[in-house]
């Protein structure tokens, strides 16, 4: 289930941010609960995978050296990381058949849409000078969905 490699990548990329100790104050109250946030999702995910009679394999994923060393890397990391998880969960809402994993992507998706603006807002806190479009966090009316074959390719390069 690629929704399950996508939340092990997130819990692994939070608890390296919570780690770098790059945020203090609200943003670094931010990154932890973030942190509880996608463990939670990565959790309820596994049981409805086990449930379903999965299995859960262990992935190994690799960040670009120096990532969790600066504050505008590690928000950019960030902020593309739940930029794919959005896309990811509404692309892939029409194609779930089951209703109460239906409702359970949709939660979780609304949750991952809430931390990509507050990363973009962080980032304009930042002076980015690679933030593209409207410099405010709320940037889109619509968010874009993935197609399975595109949200795989947006992981692969973590993915060892």
């Amino acid at each position: 289930m690629l929704a399950i490699v996508a939340e092990q990548l997130a819990v692994e990329a939070y608890t390296r941010a919570v780690a770098s100790k790059q945020f203090t104050g609200i943003l670094g109250a931010y990154f932890r609960a973030a942190l509880r946030q996608e463990t939670d999702h990565l959790k309820a995910l596994s049981k409805v995978s086990k449930s379903l009679g999965g299995t859960i394999t262990p992935t190994n994923f690799v960040f670009e050296d120096g990532v969790f060393d600066s504050p505008i890397e590690l928000l950019r990391l960030m902020n593309s990381l739940e930029d794919a998880f959005v896309g990811a969960y509404l692309g892939a809402l029409p194609l779930i058949k089951d209703k109460n994993i239906i409702s359970a992507a949709g939660a979780i998706l609304g949750v991952e849409a809430g931390h990509r603006v507050i990363l973009r807002e962080a980032r304009l806190n930042f002076r980015d000078p690679g933030i593209t479009g409207a410099r405010v966090p709320n940037d889109r009316s619509f968010e874009s969905a993935l197609t399975p074959s595109q949200a795989t390719a947006a992981l692969k390069p973590f993915r060892r």
